[in-house]
Protein backbone atom coordinates (compact mmCIF):
# COMPACT_ATOMS: atom_id res chain seq x y z
CA UNK A 1 0.00 0.00 0.00
CA UNK A 2 2.86 2.15 0.80
CA UNK A 3 4.24 2.14 -2.22
CA UNK A 4 1.71 1.86 -4.37
CA UNK A 5 0.67 5.32 -2.60
CA UNK A 6 4.24 6.37 -3.65
CA UNK A 7 4.36 5.15 -7.10
CA UNK A 8 0.84 7.45 -7.49
CA UNK A 9 2.52 10.10 -6.14
CA UNK A 10 5.61 10.00 -8.24
CA UNK A 11 3.38 9.50 -11.51
CA UNK A 12 0.67 12.28 -11.20
CA UNK A 13 3.86 15.17 -11.01
CA UNK A 14 4.65 13.24 -14.61
CA UNK A 15 1.58 14.97 -15.96
CA UNK A 16 1.15 17.74 -18.27
CA UNK A 17 -0.98 20.94 -18.39
CA UNK A 18 -2.59 24.10 -20.14
CA UNK A 19 -2.66 28.15 -20.33
CA UNK A 20 -4.32 31.05 -18.96
CA UNK A 21 -4.68 35.12 -18.75
CA UNK A 22 -4.34 38.28 -16.75
CA UNK A 23 -5.70 41.36 -14.46
CA UNK A 24 -5.34 42.49 -10.27
CA UNK A 25 -7.07 43.10 -7.18
CA UNK A 26 -7.04 40.50 -4.45
CA UNK A 27 -3.43 40.83 -3.16
CA UNK A 28 -0.75 37.95 -4.19
CA UNK A 29 0.60 37.46 -0.53
CA UNK A 30 2.79 34.60 -1.47
CA UNK A 31 5.09 37.50 -3.34
CA UNK A 32 4.77 39.67 -0.53
CA UNK A 33 8.03 38.68 2.03
CA UNK A 34 6.68 39.81 5.26
CA UNK A 35 3.75 37.37 4.36
CA UNK A 36 6.11 34.38 3.58
CA UNK A 37 7.93 34.78 7.06
CA UNK A 38 4.58 34.56 8.94
CA UNK A 39 3.46 31.79 6.52
CA UNK A 40 6.52 29.78 7.26
CA UNK A 41 5.76 29.98 11.37
CA UNK A 42 2.00 29.65 11.13
CA UNK A 43 2.58 26.23 8.88
CA UNK A 44 5.34 24.81 11.51
CA UNK A 45 2.52 25.54 14.14
CA UNK A 46 -0.37 23.86 12.13
CA UNK A 47 2.19 20.63 11.35
CA UNK A 48 3.13 21.15 15.02
CA UNK A 49 -0.96 20.70 15.91
CA UNK A 50 -1.05 23.91 17.86
CA UNK A 51 -4.08 25.40 15.00
CA UNK A 52 -4.69 28.28 17.23
CA UNK A 53 -1.09 29.68 17.30
CA UNK A 54 -1.24 29.20 13.25
CA UNK A 55 -4.62 31.23 13.16
CA UNK A 56 -2.87 33.76 15.54
CA UNK A 57 0.06 33.97 13.69
CA UNK A 58 -1.87 35.01 10.57
CA UNK A 59 -4.56 37.02 12.36
CA UNK A 60 -3.30 40.34 11.16
CA UNK A 61 -2.82 39.39 7.44
CA UNK A 62 -6.58 37.68 7.96
CA UNK A 63 -8.08 40.78 9.34
CA UNK A 64 -6.28 42.88 6.64
CA UNK A 65 -7.66 40.80 3.74
CA UNK A 66 -10.63 38.77 5.30
CA UNK A 67 -12.47 38.33 1.42
CA UNK A 68 -9.03 36.10 0.40
CA UNK A 69 -9.65 32.38 -0.22
CA UNK A 70 -6.47 31.82 1.24
CA UNK A 71 -7.85 31.47 4.87
CA UNK A 72 -10.84 28.74 3.73
CA UNK A 73 -7.45 26.79 2.65
CA UNK A 74 -6.27 26.90 6.47
CA UNK A 75 -9.08 25.70 7.80
CA UNK A 76 -8.62 22.86 5.59
CA UNK A 77 -5.51 22.24 6.24
CA UNK A 78 -6.51 22.48 9.76
CA UNK A 79 -8.49 19.37 9.22
CA UNK A 80 -6.36 17.77 7.28
CA UNK A 81 -4.38 16.88 10.53
CA UNK A 82 -7.82 15.66 12.55
CA UNK A 83 -7.77 13.21 9.43
CA UNK A 84 -4.42 11.73 8.91
CA UNK A 85 -3.87 11.12 12.61
CA UNK A 86 -6.18 8.14 12.25
CA UNK A 87 -6.31 6.83 8.77
CA UNK A 88 -9.11 3.71 10.58
CA UNK A 89 -11.47 6.52 11.24
CA UNK A 90 -13.21 7.84 7.84
CA UNK A 91 -15.74 9.70 10.03
CA UNK A 92 -13.84 13.37 8.91
CA UNK A 93 -13.52 11.91 5.47
CA UNK A 94 -16.79 14.37 4.56
CA UNK A 95 -16.11 16.97 6.08
CA UNK A 96 -12.13 17.27 4.81
CA UNK A 97 -13.36 17.34 1.23
CA UNK A 98 -16.56 19.61 1.52
CA UNK A 99 -13.41 21.74 3.08
CA UNK A 100 -10.99 21.44 0.38
CA UNK A 101 -13.24 22.10 -2.19
CA UNK A 102 -14.82 25.10 -0.67
CA UNK A 103 -11.18 26.43 -0.70
CA UNK A 104 -11.10 24.73 -4.06
CA UNK A 105 -14.00 26.83 -5.47
CA UNK A 106 -12.93 30.15 -4.34
CA UNK A 107 -10.10 29.83 -5.57
CA UNK A 108 -11.92 29.38 -9.24
CA UNK A 109 -13.60 32.02 -8.51
CA UNK A 110 -10.89 34.47 -7.89
CA UNK A 111 -8.95 33.42 -10.93
CA UNK A 112 -12.37 33.80 -13.34
CA UNK A 113 -11.68 37.51 -12.10
CA UNK A 114 -7.40 37.41 -11.76
CA UNK A 115 -6.13 34.65 -14.06
CA UNK A 116 -2.94 35.12 -13.11
CA UNK A 117 -3.13 35.20 -9.60
CA UNK A 118 -0.56 33.16 -7.76
CA UNK A 119 -2.06 32.54 -4.60
CA UNK A 120 -5.43 31.01 -6.01
CA UNK A 121 -2.93 28.53 -7.66
CA UNK A 122 -1.38 27.92 -4.95
CA UNK A 123 -4.76 26.85 -3.55
CA UNK A 124 -5.63 24.78 -6.23
CA UNK A 125 -2.61 22.86 -6.06
CA UNK A 126 -2.56 22.37 -2.29
CA UNK A 127 -6.46 21.83 -2.05
CA UNK A 128 -6.39 19.27 -4.75
CA UNK A 129 -2.89 17.64 -3.80
CA UNK A 130 -4.75 17.10 0.01
CA UNK A 131 -7.99 15.63 -1.91
CA UNK A 132 -6.14 12.99 -3.93
CA UNK A 133 -3.90 11.87 -1.56
CA UNK A 134 -6.85 11.30 0.62
CA UNK A 135 -8.21 9.47 -2.47
CA UNK A 136 -5.12 7.05 -2.66
CA UNK A 137 -5.39 6.89 1.45
CA UNK A 138 -8.81 5.49 0.41
CA UNK A 139 -7.86 3.08 -2.62
CA UNK A 140 -9.96 5.53 -4.48
CA UNK A 141 -6.73 5.32 -7.39
CA UNK A 142 -8.41 6.79 -10.47
CA UNK A 143 -10.42 9.78 -8.31
CA UNK A 144 -6.56 9.92 -6.74
CA UNK A 145 -5.07 10.55 -10.46
CA UNK A 146 -7.14 12.68 -11.79
CA UNK A 147 -7.47 14.76 -8.77
CA UNK A 148 -3.43 15.04 -8.53
CA UNK A 149 -3.86 16.19 -12.39
CA UNK A 150 -5.75 19.39 -11.23
CA UNK A 151 -3.34 19.80 -8.76
CA UNK A 152 -0.37 19.28 -10.65
CA UNK A 153 -1.82 21.91 -13.39
CA UNK A 154 -2.10 24.38 -10.76
CA UNK A 155 1.88 23.62 -10.17
CA UNK A 156 2.59 24.41 -13.41
CA UNK A 157 0.61 27.42 -13.72
CA UNK A 158 2.26 28.60 -10.19
CA UNK A 159 5.71 28.09 -11.82
CA UNK A 160 4.40 30.32 -14.74
CA UNK A 161 3.41 33.42 -12.75
CA UNK A 162 5.65 32.93 -9.49
CA UNK A 163 8.64 31.67 -11.28
CA UNK A 164 10.95 32.34 -8.34
CA UNK A 165 8.66 30.50 -5.40
CA UNK A 166 11.09 27.86 -3.97
CA UNK A 167 7.92 25.43 -3.88
CA UNK A 168 7.97 25.46 -7.45
CA UNK A 169 10.95 22.99 -6.83
CA UNK A 170 8.59 20.26 -5.06
CA UNK A 171 6.89 19.41 -8.26
CA UNK A 172 9.70 19.85 -10.32
CA UNK A 173 12.49 17.43 -8.06
CA UNK A 174 9.17 14.55 -7.98
CA UNK A 175 8.94 15.18 -11.58
CA UNK A 176 12.67 14.68 -12.28
CA UNK A 177 13.08 11.22 -9.69
CA UNK A 178 10.36 9.34 -10.92
CA UNK A 179 10.17 10.62 -14.47
CA UNK A 180 13.95 8.58 -14.18
CA UNK A 181 12.70 6.03 -11.07
CA UNK A 182 10.11 4.59 -12.84
CA UNK A 183 11.04 3.33 -16.49
CA UNK A 184 13.85 1.70 -14.37
CA UNK A 185 11.43 0.19 -11.90
CA UNK A 186 8.43 -1.25 -14.35
CA UNK A 187 8.84 -2.59 -17.32
CA UNK A 188 5.00 -0.95 -18.29
CA UNK A 189 6.88 2.38 -18.04
CA UNK A 190 9.40 1.54 -19.80
CA UNK A 191 8.02 0.30 -22.62
CA UNK A 192 6.84 4.08 -23.37
CA UNK A 193 9.41 6.25 -21.23
CA UNK A 194 9.69 8.41 -24.73
CA UNK A 195 6.35 10.01 -23.58
CA UNK A 196 7.98 11.17 -19.91
CA UNK A 197 9.97 14.44 -19.67
CA UNK A 198 13.75 13.87 -19.11
CA UNK A 199 14.48 12.33 -15.88
CA UNK A 200 17.47 12.32 -13.34
CA UNK A 201 17.18 10.57 -9.98
CA UNK A 202 19.81 13.17 -8.24
CA UNK A 203 18.88 16.53 -10.04
CA UNK A 204 15.29 15.41 -8.39
CA UNK A 205 16.76 14.40 -4.84
CA UNK A 206 18.57 17.80 -5.04
CA UNK A 207 15.63 20.23 -5.75
CA UNK A 208 13.73 17.91 -3.48
CA UNK A 209 16.38 19.02 -0.51
CA UNK A 210 16.61 22.51 -1.72
CA UNK A 211 12.30 22.36 -1.79
CA UNK A 212 12.94 21.04 2.13
CA UNK A 213 14.88 24.11 3.08
CA UNK A 214 13.44 27.10 1.59
CA UNK A 215 9.95 26.27 0.58
CA UNK A 216 6.66 27.66 2.04
CA UNK A 217 4.35 25.21 2.10
CA UNK A 218 5.84 22.29 0.29
CA UNK A 219 8.88 22.35 2.82
CA UNK A 220 7.81 19.51 5.36
CA UNK A 221 6.01 17.53 2.44
CA UNK A 222 9.79 17.68 0.61
CA UNK A 223 11.03 16.19 3.83
CA UNK A 224 8.44 13.87 4.13
CA UNK A 225 9.06 12.66 0.07
CA UNK A 226 12.43 12.96 0.34
CA UNK A 227 12.80 10.59 3.98
CA UNK A 228 10.68 7.81 1.97
CA UNK A 229 12.29 7.98 -1.26
CA UNK A 230 15.24 7.34 0.50
CA UNK A 231 14.07 4.55 2.59
CA UNK A 232 11.89 2.72 -0.15
CA UNK A 233 13.50 3.32 -3.44
CA UNK A 234 17.37 4.65 -2.47
CA UNK A 235 17.74 1.75 0.24
CA UNK A 236 19.79 5.13 2.50
CA UNK A 237 18.19 4.17 5.53
CA UNK A 238 20.49 6.06 7.63
CA UNK A 239 20.26 9.58 5.35
CA UNK A 240 16.41 8.50 5.43
CA UNK A 241 15.74 8.08 9.05
CA UNK A 242 17.68 11.45 9.91
CA UNK A 243 14.97 12.79 7.86
CA UNK A 244 12.56 11.77 9.72
CA UNK A 245 14.39 12.63 12.79
CA UNK A 246 14.24 15.97 11.85
CA UNK A 247 10.29 15.84 11.23
CA UNK A 248 10.12 14.79 14.64
CA UNK A 249 12.51 17.04 15.84
CA UNK A 250 10.63 20.29 14.15
CA UNK A 251 6.80 18.73 14.74
CA UNK A 252 7.26 17.10 18.27
CA UNK A 253 3.52 17.06 18.77
CA UNK A 254 3.01 15.27 15.23
CA UNK A 255 2.13 11.80 16.39
CA UNK A 256 2.12 11.00 12.52
CA UNK A 257 5.63 11.54 12.51
CA UNK A 258 6.56 9.98 15.39
CA UNK A 259 4.75 6.63 14.51
CA UNK A 260 6.66 7.12 10.75
CA UNK A 261 9.73 7.06 12.25
CA UNK A 262 9.62 4.34 14.95
CA UNK A 263 8.15 1.97 12.37
CA UNK A 264 11.36 2.58 10.13
CA UNK A 265 13.44 2.02 12.91
CA UNK A 266 11.60 -0.65 13.61
CA UNK A 267 12.11 -2.17 10.17
CA UNK A 268 15.58 -1.61 10.07
CA UNK A 269 16.24 -3.19 13.54
CA UNK A 270 17.42 0.04 15.54
CA UNK A 271 15.87 -1.15 18.69
CA UNK A 272 17.58 0.56 21.23
CA UNK A 273 16.53 3.66 19.16
CA UNK A 274 12.97 2.40 18.40
CA UNK A 275 12.70 2.19 22.52
CA UNK A 276 14.36 5.67 22.94
CA UNK A 277 11.78 7.22 20.94
CA UNK A 278 9.02 5.39 21.94
CA UNK A 279 9.66 6.50 25.78
CA UNK A 280 10.17 9.74 24.77
CA UNK A 281 6.73 10.14 22.29
CA UNK A 282 4.67 8.43 25.07
CA UNK A 283 6.38 10.49 27.71
CA UNK A 284 5.82 13.32 25.61
CA UNK A 285 1.81 13.32 24.70
CA UNK A 286 1.52 12.58 28.60
CA UNK A 287 3.47 15.81 29.74
CA UNK A 288 1.65 18.08 26.94
CA UNK A 289 -1.78 16.05 27.17
CA UNK A 290 -2.34 15.75 23.60
CA UNK A 291 -5.93 14.20 22.23
CA UNK A 292 -4.71 12.08 20.40
CA UNK A 293 -2.90 9.86 22.86
CA UNK A 294 -5.19 6.75 22.27
CA UNK A 295 -4.32 6.47 18.86
CA UNK A 296 -0.44 6.88 19.27
CA UNK A 297 -0.23 4.33 22.28
CA UNK A 298 -1.94 1.39 20.26
CA UNK A 299 0.72 1.57 17.81
CA UNK A 300 3.57 2.26 19.88
CA UNK A 301 2.76 -0.48 22.49
CA UNK A 302 2.89 -2.47 19.34
CA UNK A 303 6.11 -2.27 18.42
CA UNK A 304 7.13 -1.94 22.13
CA UNK A 305 5.72 -5.35 21.93
CA UNK A 306 7.53 -6.26 18.72
CA UNK A 307 10.63 -5.27 20.00
CA UNK A 308 10.71 -7.21 22.87
CA UNK A 309 9.47 -10.62 21.16
CA UNK A 310 12.49 -10.24 19.13
CA UNK A 311 14.52 -9.92 21.77
CA UNK A 312 12.92 -13.14 23.41
CA UNK A 313 11.55 -11.11 26.70
CA UNK A 314 8.13 -12.73 26.18
CA UNK A 315 6.35 -11.97 29.08
CA UNK A 316 6.88 -8.58 28.59
CA UNK A 317 6.02 -8.55 24.86
CA UNK A 318 2.74 -10.43 26.07
CA UNK A 319 2.04 -7.06 28.47
CA UNK A 320 2.50 -4.56 25.36
CA UNK A 321 0.64 -6.53 22.96
CA UNK A 322 -2.57 -6.78 25.55
CA UNK A 323 -2.21 -3.03 26.24
CA UNK A 324 -2.47 -2.21 22.62
CA UNK A 325 -5.09 -4.76 21.94
CA UNK A 326 -7.26 -3.09 24.65
CA UNK A 327 -6.64 -0.04 23.58
CA UNK A 328 -8.46 -0.98 19.98
CA UNK A 329 -11.59 -0.87 22.21
CA UNK A 330 -11.44 2.44 22.58
CA UNK A 331 -10.98 3.99 19.34
CA UNK A 332 -13.68 3.86 16.03
CA UNK A 333 -13.77 1.17 13.32
CA UNK A 334 -12.28 -1.47 15.70
CA UNK A 335 -12.31 -4.28 13.28
CA UNK A 336 -10.81 -2.62 10.66
CA UNK A 337 -7.88 -1.45 12.82
CA UNK A 338 -4.52 -3.09 11.62
CA UNK A 339 -2.68 -2.62 14.82
CA UNK A 340 -5.44 -4.04 16.81
CA UNK A 341 -5.61 -6.97 14.64
CA UNK A 342 -1.52 -7.26 14.54
CA UNK A 343 -1.46 -7.01 18.40
CA UNK A 344 -4.17 -9.76 18.82
CA UNK A 345 -2.46 -11.93 16.86
CA UNK A 346 0.95 -11.44 18.62
CA UNK A 347 -0.77 -11.27 22.52
CA UNK A 348 -1.94 -14.96 21.21
CA UNK A 349 1.44 -16.06 19.55
CA UNK A 350 3.15 -15.06 23.03
CA UNK A 351 0.69 -16.75 24.92
CA UNK A 352 0.81 -19.51 22.97
CA UNK A 353 4.63 -19.71 23.57
CA UNK A 354 4.18 -19.03 27.34
CA UNK A 355 2.58 -22.34 27.12
CA UNK A 356 -1.34 -20.81 27.95
CA UNK A 357 -3.24 -22.09 24.93
CA UNK A 358 -6.47 -21.12 26.33
CA UNK A 359 -5.13 -17.40 26.11
CA UNK A 360 -3.74 -18.13 22.87
CA UNK A 361 -6.34 -19.18 21.52
CA UNK A 362 -9.16 -16.77 22.71
CA UNK A 363 -6.72 -13.96 21.05
CA UNK A 364 -6.73 -16.21 17.77
CA UNK A 365 -10.50 -16.76 17.45
CA UNK A 366 -11.09 -12.57 18.20
CA UNK A 367 -8.51 -11.98 15.53
CA UNK A 368 -9.91 -14.49 13.03
CA UNK A 369 -13.22 -12.18 13.13
CA UNK A 370 -11.85 -9.08 12.38
CA UNK A 371 -11.86 -7.44 8.93
CA UNK A 372 -8.22 -6.25 8.38
CA UNK A 373 -4.77 -8.04 7.49
CA UNK A 374 -6.35 -11.06 6.25
CA UNK A 375 -2.93 -12.81 6.36
CA UNK A 376 -2.51 -11.95 9.98
CA UNK A 377 -5.98 -14.00 9.74
CA UNK A 378 -5.41 -16.51 7.84
CA UNK A 379 -2.51 -17.22 10.44
CA UNK A 380 -4.58 -16.80 13.58
CA UNK A 381 -6.73 -19.66 11.75
CA UNK A 382 -4.00 -22.07 11.21
CA UNK A 383 -2.71 -21.59 15.08
CA UNK A 384 -6.09 -22.17 15.99
CA UNK A 385 -5.85 -25.91 13.85
CA UNK A 386 -2.55 -26.26 15.50
CA UNK A 387 -3.78 -25.75 19.10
Amino acid sequence: MKNVYLFIAGLIFLIDVSNTDTTQSVPELVKNKEFQVSAVAALDSLYNRNYSSARDILKPWEDEHPEHPVWLLWDAMDFWWVVLNDLHNDEYDEELFARMEKADKAAIKLLEEQPENADAYIIRAVANGYMARQHANRERWIRSIRTARTAQNAHEKLQEYAPDLADNLFAEGLKKYYSAYLPEAYTVVRMVSWLLPDGDKEKGLELLGKTSQSAIFARPEATYFLGMILLNYEKEYNEAVSHFVTLVETYPNNGYYRRLLIRTLFQLQQDTHAKTEIRSALEHWTNIGLKDDRVLKEELLYWLGRIDFRSGDLNSAHDYFQQSYAMGFELPNRPNRSFHVLSGYYAGRTAQLLGDSITARDYYLEVSRLETEPDVRKRAEERIREL
